[in-house]
């Protein structure tokens, strides 16, 4: 389905984990904040802010978008939750802890795909915390074959099924972004969702982006992902969409970004909700 993916990108997955855990670390410490998470600093360590400074001196200042980001997903999981569906896949689930400070029924099965290097750095730290819903942990590649070791953790393809994808595509190639969509796509029926943030293709030019375009150059690693048409990624993938919004339009705001009109703005990044 997908190529391999070089151990050089894989190190910085996961060193990006960090970060992510980091910035929203700080978001929780916000009078204002957007979201708790009790449990991201001890997840993103020395490490995690070392990197979120490294990363906001390189780029010019604080990233904005990815609380906004978070929250965003926090919401549309809700909703779906709310809405009656009772199985999520988390693709790519890094340090992600959302069984554990969101509000999630307990008869939600949620799982969570990611490499088992991750989870061994991860459930240590979950060890002494419990999530509110039935909580699966997949080690599987999501270059590779996930499918199989996601169904054999109890996943159930006649269940209607909430998908997230919360800053994965970035880092796959444009082959493995659809590979990832049409696989999900055989696994669930009608009514299942699928969350994901997706780069805007010119945003990627931009001057902040260049200090890491630089350092996949420098290992051989392809630019990251980004698309100006979100919806023919997800059509290719087998998925019409539902509902896209650009950061800062309606619904993705909360009184942190500027202001945008709804719909499609190109360059920019957008949240995604595919149906099937």
């Amino acid at each position: 389905m997908c190529r391999r993916v070089p151990v050089t990108l894989i190190v910085v997955v996961m060193s990006t984990a960090h970060w992510i855990a980091a910035v929203r670390a700080r978001e929780t410490r916000r009078a204002d904040r957007l979201f708790a998470d009790p449990l991201a600093s001890e997840l993103a360590g020395e490490q995690g802010a070392a990197m979120m400074s490294r990363s906001e001196a390189a780029s010019g200042g604080e990233n904005r978008f990815i609380p906004v980001r978070v929250r965003w997903f926090d919401d549309a999981i809700t909703a779906a939750v709310g809405a009656g569906i009772r199985q999520v896949v988390l693709l790519g689930a890094g340090l992600d802890t959302r069984p554990y400070r969101l509000d999630l029924p307990g008869d939600v099965d949620w799982f969570e795909v990611d490499r088992s290097t991750l989870f061994s750095l991860k459930e240590p730290v979950l060890a002494g915390a419990s999530p509110c819903c039935r909580r699966h942990t997949v080690a599987a590649d999501l270059a590779g074959d996930w499918a199989a070791p996601l169904c054999a953790a109890g996943f159930d393809p006649t269940r209607r099924t909430l998908w997230v994808a919360e800053g994965l595509f970035f880092y796959l190639a444009p082959e493995s972004v659809v590979g990832v969509l049409g696989e999900a796509a055989a696994l669930c029926g009608v009514g299942s969702l699928f969350l994901a943030d997706v780069m805007g293709a010119a945003g990627l030019s931009v001057p902040a982006m260049q200090p890491f375009r630089d350092h996949l150059a420098r290992n051989g690693l392809p630019p990251p992902f980004g698309s100006d048409d979100p919806a023919a990624v997800f059509a290719d993938g087998g998925w019409a969409l539902a509902d896209l919004t650009a950061a800062g339009g309606p619904g993705a705001n909360y009184g942190r970004l500027p202001e945008t009109g709804s719909g499609l703005r190109r360059g920019w990044p957008h949240l995604v909700t595919g149906q099937r």
